[in-house]
């Protein structure tokens, strides 16, 4: 798809080649193209979309993958385009979710379309499908050629980049098929990449091999080979993330298992195709569910964890410093929105509260004088670890133990009795934002940078803000209740034994071993541009035009060193003025390739940013070679 000017002929301009056409391609085309009319000048704009996949979606929202694979956030809650909430220099329309756009579009697409079919059941409080997201991402898209008609061109290409050849006069963008196109700037906005199996799987691999074992290393889900999984086997998977989700629902509905109502709940009725899931983790636990309900907010504003409020005169460290502002941050929304929506449940005045609050101090005499009811008060470390400390005498116990949280987790995510959790999740996303401008100044340690922020804080952040629907939830418990999928408990340590030959999972929740020929690794593979099969990025890092960015002791982050304006800095640690790259494989902020709506979202301001720095750049070089 290519648009073309519907005006007089307009002399050919500058260009950007960027490698990519998913949502952080999308979310930064939008931007190029809301500031056109400021900063275009009069050469028409050549902007070259690059990626393998059929625009819009890219790979992980590929319409080419089962239904059954759902998004994390409601209808409702997601966008790619921005709201008059969002404060950039840039302008800003309405914006249009994802349910906005099933009401106006997808529900009068022809019929017989499986994607036409779920438009028209969807509401907004419903997890739409991937195929569906991918439908609306490429409308956007489609929109947003459209928008870009009177300044600029955008062409498409279905193909792979194999390197990016970057010299004075511009850049030569190399692809697999051995075409090139040459442009003025280059912005790699790929998503997430593939990595090489870690030195650690690498050797757990091989003795599994020779154990006769079946063993699968991190991966996207939907591109593992599960036919290696045999009905009926026991099988252990590390990680009770969205990854095991996924996991779950391909070997259980995508093998033909149902679920039908049963009570309050539901009932599993196997297809005798499933294996049998043993999952552990460190908190053994599956990730909090998705709130239920779209939340009327409004959100509650950062009052103690924001770049302003925080010590200048040194570098903090995110556990240390932070973690405790963080904790108070999130105390703040939570008894906000306690005040303001349910002060039935509060026995003090809020200003009064708030100036005690906010004073610091321990707040145990003010929670007990002001806040009733135990279960109104907010604990970050129990909710963080629930099942901490706690032994169990069989492993039937703790199944019931497990199964019993996620139904209280179940029921608060669908009662907006508990809109607590609504102001925590927003003012958690606000967290987000503030650590991304904190990564992006430099003000984290180096080594709280390069293990705390994809460590400490994105673990805690996705267990809390983006776990799975509510209804995948539903279906492990009747999973569990059906002997499908079993918990491991806390702390679960998982080995090959080599007397034995198996592999082998213990916990610190009870005395019991768990064994099995067979072991998946239900996480995504960190980041690690010096170890991808990314053959750009291979590339570029190989021949020092790119480089990991490493902390003062030499120690690498795995992620692709950029400086503050996104532009790649070499080997030599010089930028690369026709070079950029966004995304969370980058050393920049890494922020999510969607947005929820009204939320001023992180991923619209690094676009806008960038977009406008592009702009910039491509006038900078215009003016030069007028000069010249």
């Amino acid at each position: 798809m290519s648009a073309s000017p519907p005006h007089d002929p307009v002399p050919a301009g500058p260009s950007i080649a960027v490698v990519g056409a998913g949502p952080t391609a999308i979310g930064l085309l939008e931007r190029l193209v809301a500031s056109a009319p400021e900063l275009s000048g009069t050469g028409r704009l050549q902007v070259h979309l690059i990626d393998p996949h059929p625009p819009g979606g890219g790979r992980v929202w590929r319409a080419a993958q089962p239904a059954l694979l759902w998004a994390n956030s409601l209808a409702a809650d997601v966008t790619v385009l921005p709201d008059p909430s969002v404060t950039v220099d840039g302008p800003v329309g309405e914006g249009t979710t994802l349910w906005q756009w099933v009401e106006a579009v997808g529900r009068h697409l022809p019929a017989g379309d499986p994607v036409a079919e779920e438009a028209r059941a969807v509401t907004p409080t419903s997890f739409p499908s991937r195929p569906l997201v991918n439908a609306y991402l490429g409308w956007v898209l489609g929109e947003v050629v459209a928008a870009a008609r009177p300044w600029a061109d955008v062409h498409l290409h279905e193909s792979t980049v194999v390197d990016v050849r970057v010299h004075a006069d511009g850049v030569d963008v190399e692809l697999a098929d051995g075409g090139v196109l040459p442009a003025d700037l280059a912005v790699l906005a790929q998503g997430h990449l593939d990595a090489h199996a870690t030195a650690a799987e690498r050797d757990v691999a091989q003795r599994a091999a020779d154990a006769g074992l079946s063993y699968l290393p991190t991966g996207y889900t939907a591109d593992l080979d599960l036919g290696r999984l045999a009905p009926g086997e026991d099988v252990l998977v590390r990680g009770a993330g969205l990854a095991f989700i996924d996991l779950m629902v391909l070997l259980t509905s995508g093998r033909g298992g149902r679920f039908e109502p049963a009570g309050d709940g539901l009932r599993y009725l196997p297809s005798g195709q499933e294996p049998v899931l043993h999952v552990g983790s460190r908190r053994g636990v599956p990730y909090r569910a998705k709130l239920g309900y779209v939340w009327p907010g409004p959100p509650v504003l950062l009052r103690f964890f924001t770049p302003e409020a925080l010590p200048t005169d040194r570098q903090l460290d995110l556990r240390a410093d932070l973690a405790p502002v963080i904790a108070r941050e999130l105390g703040w929304a939570h008894y906000t929105e306690l005040f303001r929506a349910h002060p039935e449940r509060t026995a003090l005045p809020w200003p009064e509260f708030a100036d005690a609050y906010a004073a610091g101090g321990d707040l145990t005499a003010l929670l007990d004088a002001a806040v009733p009811d135990p279960a109104d008060r907010f604990d970050l470390a129990a909710r963080d670890r629930p099942l901490a400390g706690a032994r169990f005498g069989s492993t039937a116990e703790l199944q019931e133990a497990v199964r019993g949280l996620v139904r209280a987790d179940l029921t608060r995510s669908a009662d907006p009795a508990h809109s607590t959790d609504a102001a925590v999740f927003t003012a958690l996303l606000s967290c987000h934002g503030t650590i991304a401008g904190l990564v992006a100044a430099g003000r984290l340690t180096p080594r709280s940078e390069a293990e705390d922020v994809a460590g400490w804080w994105m673990n805690l952040f996705s267990y809390l803000a983006s776990g799975p629907p509510a209804p995948r939830l539903a279906e492990l418990l009747a999973l569990s209740e059906a002997g499908v999928v079993r918990f491991l408990g806390a702390d679960t340590r998982f080995d090959l034994d080599e007397v034995t030959g198996v592999f082998t999972a213990r916990s610190s929740s009870v005395d019991s071993v768990v064994s099995a020929r067979t072991m998946v690794e239900a996480r995504l593979p960190a980041p690690a541009v010096s170890a991808t099969p990314d053959r750009l990025v291979s590339s570029l890092v190989t021949r020092g035009v790119a480089a990991e960015k490493t902390v003062p002791d030499g120690t690498g982050t795995g992620r692709l060193h950029v400086d503050a304006e996104q532009r790649v800095v070499s080997a030599t640690g010089l930028p690369k003025e026709r070079l950029f790259a966004v995304g969370f494989w980058t050393s920049g902020a890494q922020v999510a390739a969607f947005a929820r709506p009204r939320t001023n979202a992180p991923f619209f301001r690094q676009n806008d940013a960038l977009a406008r720095r592009l702009w910039q750049t491509l006038a900078g070089r215009a003016a030069v070679a007028a000069a010249a």
